[in-house]
């Protein structure tokens, strides 16, 4: 006797094909982060933190619904990694103002979206959220050298509805 065994092809995800820019980007970030070529890191980084503010951008405009949720499930996290990775490549390449830059950029995008109307996309971005408020106290305890970029970072964590802890 055989038997068959039912397979289910995997589901097709519009924001699959929108964020593949996104991940070509990334790999070639990473490719050239691990080679040492910083700049052209730094260019694909660039490339793909604007591919996941678009694409966050628009769907956060546009009425919620399923795929509205599942697709910024997909664009916040890309946008985080982008502009993480960003911000580390600019750390080794000894320009903390930038990197300081790209992780308040981060957060001040995803406060945006912490105002949104919508509960269910302001639940969805709360946990990205959270991952860029770390990272800027991160930055900050390695940063003590530069007061200039904590001034500005506390500025950043103090201009958001949540107020939250000033760093000293």
């Amino acid at each position: 006797m055989t038997q068959t065994t039912s397979h289910t092809a995997p589901t097709y995800q519009p924001i699959d094909d929108a964020l593949a820019p996104w991940q070509k980007a990334i790999y070639e970030g990473n490719l050239s982060f691990e080679c040492g070529d910083l700049v052209v890191a730094r260019d694909h980084y660039t490339v793909a933190a604007n591919i996941a503010e678009t694409l966050m951008a628009q769907f956060t405009n546009i009425p919620y619904s399923h795929t509205v949720a599942d697709s910024l499930s997909h664009c916040f996290p890309a946008f985080v990694v982008a502009t993480h990775n960003l911000a580390d490549t600019f750390k080794v390449m000894g320009q903390p103002e930038k990197a300081c830059n790209w992780l308040c950029h981060a957060h001040q995008k995803l406060s945006l979206v912490l105002c949104h109307p919508n509960e269910k996309i302001r639940h969805l971005v709360l946990h990205h959220h959270h991952k860029t408020y770390f990272e800027l106290v991160k930055f900050a305890q390695m940063s003590a050298d530069f007061p200039e970029l904590i001034t500005r970072i506390n500025h950043v964590l103090s201009d958001h509805s949540h107020k939250t802890q000033l760093l000293h």
